[in-house]
């Protein structure tokens, strides 16, 4: 290594920190999510690290630096700043945030369409459910929590560098590319529609899922084919968003349809 910053004070870490903190740029804390990022063809702009490296950091950074990425020696100090981890990392690498497009969910026999959940735990666990059950892509509509922000990406377990992403789709143009595709729109509502089991039949798809608080918004909701809603105790309104996601897409799944046929 030929850079080496000790203070946190130092004008390259606060930006640095500041680029994580607004999400524009992907936070990879830790050897495994390096080289996740690594295997998922995402190439991070640096990578800082202690001194102090076990084998497996050592063995990352390796990796990191025969792929060309720049690699600057912090204190712990520095690390603890860039991280909001309460028990800092050895090793802290900043990405580009990934980016997919509609066009290449083309052909994709199931799409997940997130309506303006902000809440980043429940964002990052759809998306680790999402790649469990084989969806082809996650779509977000304005409003929804960043599946790269710190709190979403760790949630996801790594799912968020493998599941296409595409951020900031206006709800009418989420419609209109539905209906381009031919898709079925289908959606979860917590008072009415049809058991989860009418999904089966369905593809392509698209599945909606709302905010727990204010469901689907008005555009989407109105341009359903199909509503869908989980049968639960009288004494509980509504169940979890990433919950909820999850019931319906483990009922989607090929094995669980084939088992129920």
């Amino acid at each position: 290594m030929t850079v080496r910053i000790d203070s946190p004070t130092n004008p390259r870490i606060g930006a640095a920190a500041r680029a994580a903190r607004e999400g524009e740029a992907l936070v990879l804390e830790g050897a495994r999510m390096l080289v996740d990022a690594l295997e998922a063809g995402i190439v991070p702009d640096v990578v800082f690290a202690s001194p102090d490296l076990a084998p497996v950091d050592a063995a990352a950074l390796d990796r990191a630096g025969r792929a060309g990425i720049e690699i600057v020696e912090v204190s712990h100090r520095v690390l603890a700043r860039l991280s909001d981890l309460g028990s800092t990392r050895a090793l802290l690498a900043l990405a580009p945030v990934p980016s997919s497009t509609l066009e290449a969910l083309a052909g994709s026999r199931l799409v997940l369409l997130l309506d303006g959940l902000q809440d980043p735990a429940n964002v990052g666990a759809i998306l680790r459910t999402a790649e469990a059950f084989g969806a082809g892509g996650v779509v977000l509509t304005p409003g929804t929590a960043s599946p790269f922000a710190s709190k979403a990406f760790r949630a996801s377990a790594g799912s968020a560098l493998r599941v296409p992403v595409v951020k900031s789709v206006l709800s009418t143009d989420a419609v209109k590319w539905v209906r381009a595709t031919g898709a079925t729109l289908a959606g979860a509502d917590a008072h009415d529609g049809r058991e989860p089991g009418a999904l089966r039949a369905l593809s392509p798809l698209v599945l909606a899922i709302g905010s727990e608080g204010h469901g689907l918004s008005a555009p989407l909701f109105d341009a359903l084919d199909l509503r869908v809603r989980i049968p639960v105790s009288p004494r509980v309104e509504s169940l979890n968003a990433a919950v909820a996601t999850g019931i319906l897409l483990y009922e989607l799944s090929p094995k669980t349809s084939a088992e129920k046929r």
